[in-house]
């Protein structure tokens, strides 16, 4: 079975054809994206001699704080080996380690998400919770800290760590409970559809070990391992990420929380303890710590991008990271360019597909709908491609779940809105609740893959397998009738 284990039944109606050549590219990316066969290329074993070498990783990049040269320890001057982390890349990451080491590891933990299946034998394993953390996302976070203060000079701890460590590692600093975590995590990301990367400017000053874990450390060798959601290279917020409780107080000021947030967590920021905050320069300087990038978003581009080139598809990758917008709006402008290159062949001449990742958001506000950013983003676009025999959008999250869904996303095509209407379902009405899921679930139109083990954020295709001379943009007799109701 491949990836997307639903395959036959999203082939199974509407634009059958157009719906393979898409699900075929966005499997061969989603695959792509797993980060154990790198982790395997960069740590080498021979006899007692450990290898550390990111050149052995095919495309490697470094964003200036990567390590560039192999390390090479002799086991025999090495004390302990441990092995920790957190995220939805993490176990991954740890087996690739675990299957080079075996019994060398003295001991390890890591935190991964609920629904992943526990790969690990020599390392200990907490499933926790996400996008909200809970009680397993604290246990097992103490775990990760008593083996990191036990660490000496002498010792290597590995450190595996991926998108998603905020609620898988959220460890409360001194005050602030987990349900403190939980609450101003709902009223900022979800309730007032904050960035990621502003939600974690807060997020990480109320925790003590996410980000921090160096300080633990100290002069013992750290080694990094990462898998990053960022391409390298390209700007992903619209400034640096500033991880002081200064910072963290104007995020919350500018969603207009700050007043509303539980009252702890003001207490908290306002007293901004030093030996709880950001790391100190002292902290960082001369250590043996090392990291190492081991898997990004460009992999699963490409591969999606090379799937599509053998398929004989004019493809190109529109964007590597677009984020930060509301999903409903990408969703949108996606089938926009759609139907030009549709109708005008413009700025692809068809059969093309553009390919884009990164992250959307949904602000819910206060509805209750079911649903995630992906499944948000391909029903809203299904409206403005309705009628087209040439139009195909699938987007769907590289860990396997999308919000709070055990769906990874949803595929669309112009034969969607009609399928809906049949059905008595009105897209707009579910759509103003945030009801992607239950729509998508009604058309089998959800893509599952279960929990994947990685993270390098949201792949999105959309494609165009030929040339209308009338453009559909006039709306069919049913979706006229659906949006006076």
């Amino acid at each position: 079975m491949g990836v997307i284990k639903n395959f036959g039944n999203l082939i199974s109606h509407g634009n059958i054809e157009g719906r393979k050549v898409v699900l075929d590219v966005l499997e061969a990316g989603l695959e792509a994206s797993d980060p154990y066969d790198n982790v395997r290329k960069l740590i080498k074993l021979d006899g007692k001699i450990l290898k550390v070498d990111c050149r052995q990783i095919p495309g490697f990049t470094s964003d200036g704080n990567m390590v560039t040269e192999p390390l090479i320890f002799d086991l025999n001057e090495v004390g302990n080996i441990y092995v920790v982390g957190g995220g939805k890349a993490a176990q991954r990451m740890a087996k690739a380690i675990e299957d080079v080491l075996g019994d060398l590891i003295t001991e390890g933990h890591v935190n991964a998400k609920k629904g992943e299946k526990v790969e690990l034998k020599k390392i200990e394993v907490t499933l926790a919770g996400h996008p909200l953390p809970d009680e397993d996302s604290v246990e097992g976070s103490k775990r990760i800290l008593e083996i990191l203060k036990k660490a000496r000079k002498g010792d290597i701890v590995f450190f595996a760590e991926s998108g998603g460590a905020s609620a898988l590692m959220a460890l409360p600093g001194p005050g602030i409970s987990l349900e403190d975590i939980r609450e101003t995590t709902r009223m900022l990301y979800f309730d007032k559809g904050a960035t990621m990367w502003d939600t974690n400017v807060v997020r990480w000053n109320l925790m003590i070990l996410r980000g921090k874990e160096r300080r633990y450390v100290n002069d013992v060798t750290l080694i990094a391992v990462h898998t990053d959601e960022r391409p390298p290279g390209v700007k992903v917020s619209i400034k640096p990420m500033i991880r002081g409780y200064d910072e963290a107080i104007k995020v919350l000021k500018k969603y207009g929380i700050w007043d509303t947030v539980p009252k702890s967590v003001r207490a908290y920021l306002e007293k901004a303890d030093p030996q709880y905050g950001p790391l100190r320069p002292e902290e960082l300087v001369n250590k043996p710590h090392y990291h190492f990038r081991v898997m990004g978003p460009e992999y699963m581009l490409e591969a999606a991008k090379n799937k599509a080139e053998e398929m004989g598809v004019n493809v190109t990758i529109l964007a590597s990271s677009l984020s930060d917008i509301e999903a409903k709006s990408v969703g949108e402008t996606f089938a926009y360019i759609a139907n030009e290159i549709e109708v005008y062949g413009r700025p692809l001449q068809p059969p093309a597909m553009f390919i884009c990742g990164g992250e959307v958001i949904v602000s819910v506000g206060g509805k209750k709908g079911v649903g995630g950013r992906n499944q948000e983003l391909v029903l809203s676009a299904a409206i403005r491609i309705s009628g087209s025999k040439n139009i195909v959008i699938a987007s769907a999250d590289s860990d396997g779940t999308d919000g709070p869904t055990d769906a990874a996303g949803g595929i669309v095509d112009g034969y969607t809105i009609e399928r809906a209407n049949e059905k008595g379902v009105n897209v707009l009405e579910e759509l103003e609740e945030h009801n992607s899921y239950n729509v998508l679930s009604k058309l089998d139109d959800l893509i599952f893959t279960g929990a994947r083990g990685t993270n390098v954020q949201d792949l999105r295709i959309v494609y165009v397998g030929g040339r209308t001379k009338i453009s559909h943009i006039g709306l069919p007799d049913y979706l006229r009738t659906l949006i006076q109701k």
